[in-house]
Parts: C-alpha cells; structure tokens; sequence
C-alpha cells in the first residue's frame, strides 16, 4: 500500500518539476524588501502569509547599504523549497540553488526569487535579520501558514 501511495504521489507531484516553472504551475508572486534606502532596519512588509498547496515566487530584494539576512528556522522546515533563484542588475539570472535553504544574505541591492510551496501550517513563525545587532534595532517579522493539506478534497 506505501508503495502504491508513494507511486501516485510521484504522478500527481512529478509534472510540475518535469516542465519547469515557465510551463508549470503560476507562482504567487511576494515581494519583501530587506531594510530601506533610508537605512531602517525593517522588512517590508514584516508579515507574511501563505497557503497550504498554492505556488510562491517569494522575492526578496534588498534596497539598504547594508548586508541583511532573511532567516526563519521555522518557515523552511514548513514548506519545498524548489529553487531559489539569484538576480543580476539586468534581471538576468545569475544562479539557482536547489534543495533545502535556511539563510539568505542579501548584499545591498541584491534580489532573490525564492521558489516553494508550503507544505505544514505554522502561526507566529519568527523572521528575523541576525546580522549584527539588526535584530535588536527592529529587523523582525512573523511567518504563518495555514490552510488544509495539499490535494485535499
């Protein structure tokens, strides 16, 4: 029965990696910015909220002179990540990252697009910055997800 289960998981899941994201399934597009040009240390928004079984692009760009993490030990132990992706200036990519991510560092001007899907609901998970004393000066938010198990009835 596992056998049979996890062969069905593989036909219904398996497409939308064999075609990539340009012919797969649409992703949400959310944009956070790490700090501002005025040198606050915030993100922007500072709350995020994503669903169970949907597809996110998370963008990250960061418009500050300062080096910021994007870190929440509980957000990437809740969803799959399939890639993340680092932009040039140009919006060319410049390098995809596969597999399991636990911290991005954003130099300044730096964007990346962050490929997943959530997969566990979770309330209250903390994003924070650990650069220095970022942290402390307010570069905090929460992460949550919700909604019912993906290819639920």
């Amino acid at each position: 029965m596992k056998i049979l289960l996890c062969m069905l998981c593989l036909l219904v899941i398996n497409p939308c990696y064999a075609v990539g994201e340009r012919h797969g399934p649409k992703a949400i597009e959310i944009r956070v910015e790490t700090g501002t040009k005025d040198g606050e240390m915030v993100f922007v928004p500072d709350t995020l909220d994503f669903e169970r079984g949907k597809y996110y692009k998370l963008v990250l760009h960061n418009p500050s002179n300062s080096d910021h993490y994007f870190s929440s030990d509980g957000f990437v132990t809740h969803i799959h990540t399939t890639k993340v992706e680092v932009m040039g200036a140009d919006n060319t990519t410049l390098a995809e990252i596969h597999g399991d991510v636990h911290d991005i560092e954003l130099k300044p001007g730096t964007t990346v697009e962050w490929f997943f899907y959530p997969m566990r609901n979770g309330e209250n998970m903390m994003l924070r910055c650990h650069k220095n004393d970022h942290e402390q000066r307010g570069m905090i938010g929460r992460i949550s997800i919700s909604g019912p198990p993906p290819f639920s009835n």
